[in-house]
């Protein structure tokens, strides 16, 4: 019993500080001027498509961004910035593509069938026009929710 004690405790530890590592912070060290979805279609024959967040944001400082969290998904971002804006970018790969699996009686005939992939649950409920952006300040990892996302005309990829 003493064993389980001293066992739980470092376990809820973890369990407590991974729960308050995603916490939403109240205000950034970035002002976010325009944020916009646009949906991406075409491009590579067979490709599923995907949407991409840009968000324009302007900072004293250098932010170092990390992820974007919208709609569910998780994906890495990019910045580029020219004489006027910064952008924070990030694209959502829509996935429906499903691999064939080849089904038997004879399991050798099944070779080449891979696993279901689980899909990464995000930490945060989100409304369709929302993202969270994650960033660096420091040695920590931030996060930022913002709202009203606008949609934009859908972006035809050649």
């Amino acid at each position: 019993m003493k064993f389980f004690k001293l066992l739980s405790l470092p376990l809820l530890l973890v369990t407590l500080t991974k729960c308050a590592s995603y916490k939403l912070e109240n205000t950034a060290p970035f002002n976010v001027i325009s944020a916009t979805s646009y949906s991406r279609v075409g491009g590579m024959p067979g490709s599923p498509g995907s949407t991409q967040v840009k968000i324009v944001y302007t900072s004293e400082k250098e932010i170092q961004f990390d992820s974007a969290f919208y709609q569910n998904k998780k994906a890495k971002t990019s910045t580029f910035s020219n004489k006027n804006e910064k952008t924070v970018s990030a694209i959502f790969y829509n996935s429906t593509v499903k691999k064939d699996v080849q089904m038997h009686n004879d399991s050798s005939k099944e070779y080449g069938n891979t696993a279901p992939s689980k899909e990464e649950t995000i930490p945060f409920t989100l409304k369709n026009n929302e993202v969270v952006i994650s960033y660096i300040e420091g040695k920590k990892t931030k996060y930022f929710k913002i709202g009203n996302i606008k949609k934009g005309k859908p972006v035809i990829m050649q």
